[in-house]
């Protein structure tokens, strides 16, 4: 085996999925740019804080701030004071910015099970023990969790490999 070849062509495929997941989020969300990715992460964690979504996102603290001003101008998010630090500010959707990320996991989901089409049920199994393998892996703390679960259904996955791994080393 060729693995540079491999390599190669699991980078082409993982920028290939990148780029329809983003494009297929990015359609169903009110605007342009990371939102789609705010809306889906605070679908999964209501009440997150501007600074989590921040590292999440990797924007500054002043993009962030201007990105949720944008969400709010929209009607999809709201500001609340957080119940566990009353100097930190809780975001969480509206009815609006939750049918938004229901739409972007909807998206999500179809640009991925178009891409997964081509296996077998038993290749699927294999390649979801591989992948979980991986993304544990690669797992670079819990900021990172973070970024990389930032489209992620959470129903989807009852056992998550990425907060497994969080717990197994401690973060």
């Amino acid at each position: 085996m060729n693995d540079l070849r491999t390599a190669n062509i699991f980078g082409a495929l993982a920028l290939a999925l990148a780029d329809g997941l983003l494009q297929a989020a990015q359609s169903r969300a009110p605007e342009a740019g990371p939102a789609a990715s705010a809306i889906a992460l605070l679908g999964h964690e209501p009440g997150m804080p501007i600074e989590r979504l921040r590292k999440a996102l990797g924007l500054s603290h002043p993009g962030a701030v201007r990105l949720v001003d944008r969400l709010e101008r929209e009607g999809a998010v709201v500001r609340r004071q957080s119940k566990q630090d009353r100097r930190a500010v809780a975001l969480d959707l509206t009815g609006k910015g939750v049918r938004a990320s229901e739409e972007i996991r909807s998206a999500r989901y179809h640009a991925l099970h178009e891409a997964l089409a081509s296996l077998t049920p038993s290749e699927r199994k294999t390649l979801g023990k591989l992948t979980e393998k991986m993304l544990r892996a690669v797992l670079q703390g819990e900021d990172h969790a973070y970024a990389v679960c930032r489209l992620c259904d959470a129903a989807a996955c009852t056992t998550c490999p990425v907060e497994a791994e969080l717990k197994t080393r401690g973060s």
